[in-house]
């Protein structure tokens, strides 16, 4: 099952794609080592797309919508465009990380 990573930040929302994860995820040292390694880093996570902020005033909306847990239209279609599409009535071949719960909650309503 893929694995994909939404990342916040001040100037825009990256989607990281992690590969191998499966198998170094039961040692964290390992993990540990994965994260803190540029080389290493870049051969488990590959950036799949990046969504900069065009406007201060866009890039403050959408942090606060994602500290309030509510998905944006403008998250929305991020997702939509990049991620895998699920037909309907099956499940998805992937999951995706977030760090703030009540945002993962509305992605997956």
């Amino acid at each position: 099952m893929a694995l994909f990573l939404l990342f916040e930040a001040a100037n825009g929302s990256a989607l990281f794609e992690a590969h191998c994860i499966d198998e170094i995820g039961q040692n964290t040292e390992a993990v540990r080592n994965s994260v803190t390694d540029l080389n290493r880093f870049g051969k488990v996570v590959k950036l799949r797309s990046f969504n900069l902020f065009t406007f201060a005033l866009d890039a403050l909306e959408q942090v606060n919508a994602v500290t309030e847990g509510v998905m944006t239209d403008e998250l929305r279609t991020v997702l939509e465009t990049n991620l895998p599409k699920v037909k309907e009535g099956k499940k998805p071949k992937f999951s995706l990380g977030v760090a703030e719960s009540k945002l993962g909650s509305q992605i997956r309503d």
